[in-house]
Parts: structure tokens; sequence; C-alpha cells
């Protein structure tokens, strides 16, 4: 099983540029509503089975989350299920880009 990692200023870039792809932001509900990646759709970690049928197969799916760990998690899964998984390495802990939008200026993603 192979599938890309990219770094999350990559990430940005693909954000900033308008890139073909279907954001999922793996972290709880409070933690996507405080502070996430413009774009991203929130599927906590634990409910991605059950949504399975909402991720496309015509482009790819970027996971990230707040560390990196469940993001490979989820595209080690995926990616044996035929999906088109990239990883985004580091997390949102990691992230220095433009494209963060969050409910409150100062907080910091967690």
């Amino acid at each position: 099983m192979w599938y890309p990692t990219i770094t999350m200023r990559e990430l940005d870039n693909w954000i900033l540029y308008g890139k073909n792809m279907y954001l999922v932001d793996l972290r709880n509900r409070d933690s996507f509503e405080r502070c996430h990646l413009a774009g991203a759709r929130n599927i906590p970690f634990e409910e991605l089975e059950e949504h399975l049928g909402d991720l496309p197969v015509d482009c790819p799916v970027v996971f990230y989350c707040s560390r990196g760990s469940q993001s490979m998690l989820a595209c080690n899964r995926l990616c044996d299920q035929g999906f088109q998984v990239v990883n985004a390495g580091g997390g949102l802990m990691a992230y220095r880009g433009r494209n963060l939008i969050c409910s409150i200026p100062e907080q910091l993603p967690d």
C-alpha cells in the first residue's frame, strides 16, 4: 500500500491555487468549529467508516488531523479500499499558512 504524504506547506499551496481535492479534517467537531482549514469538511476519525459513501472516487481525498497520526491511519485504511488518498503530514499543529479559519482569532489549533 502506497499513498503520498505532503507537508502542510504544500497543502497550503494546494488550497491557495484551488487544486482539485476533497479535504477532510479528522478532528472532533468542537476542534473543527474552533479552527480548521478553508474548504475542509469535518469527518471525525471515529466516524470515518460511516462516511465512506460520502467520499469521492474521482479526486484525491486529503486527510489532516491534529498531529498527523490519525490522518496516516485513515490513509492506510482507505488506500486498501481503492480511494486516492493523500496524508497531510504533521497535522494542524505544523500548519503555518494563510488558510486557517478560526472562530476566535487567537485560538490555536488542537
